[in-house]
């Protein structure tokens, strides 16, 4: 992919980290908004995980775990993820694989995200962006909590 790759849709910007589950052999890390997280699922990413995880690869990911999407959060504990809940809004979408590749995008005022939804990632294979990246991922991640128990803390509530 040509660095510097403008993508115009979520579509295309999800395509970009399919791109990266088949190209990264170590660590893949990911931030997003929780409907970020249930429209990958729907187009292929959880299977992507999984084949990167079974063939040795570390994925991390932070995302707002709720009633809505626990389900999926359950499933991407289930492939072997390592996945962190997060109550604050983060302003920025990111994927980065092998402190390499990367596609990021700015979230501003977009709470639930669509294939119709506006959006605009770059792609980059620039380590020392990526580098910057990481550093805001580990920063969020430091602050996360694990997915497991955040889902523990919903069943315990009951249905609200």
């Amino acid at each position: 992919m040509p660095a510097g790759t403008v993508f115009n849709s979520v579509e295309d910007t999800v395509a970009a980290a399919l791109w990266i589950f088949g190209s990264a052999e170590h660590e893949i890390v990911y931030l997003v908004p929780p409907s970020m997280l249930s429209l990958a699922g729907t187009l292929d990413t959880v299977e992507s995980a999984k084949r990167f995880i079974q063939r040795g690869g570390i994925m991390r990911g932070i995302t707002s775990v709720s009633r809505v999407n626990v389900e999926e959060a359950r499933m991407r504990l289930g492939i072997g993820e390592d996945l962190r809940h997060s109550d604050h809004p983060h302003k920025i979408f990111l994927f980065v694989g092998d402190q390499r590749y990367s596609v990021s995008s700015m979230n501003v005022g977009t709470d639930e995200y669509t294939l119709a939804t506006p959006f605009v990632a770059l792609w980059s294979e620039d380590p020392i962006y990526a580098a910057y990246l990481l550093a805001s991922f580990e920063s969020a991640w430091a602050q996360a909590v694990p997915a497991a128990s955040r889902i523990q803390e919903l069943m315990e509530r009951g249905p609200e």
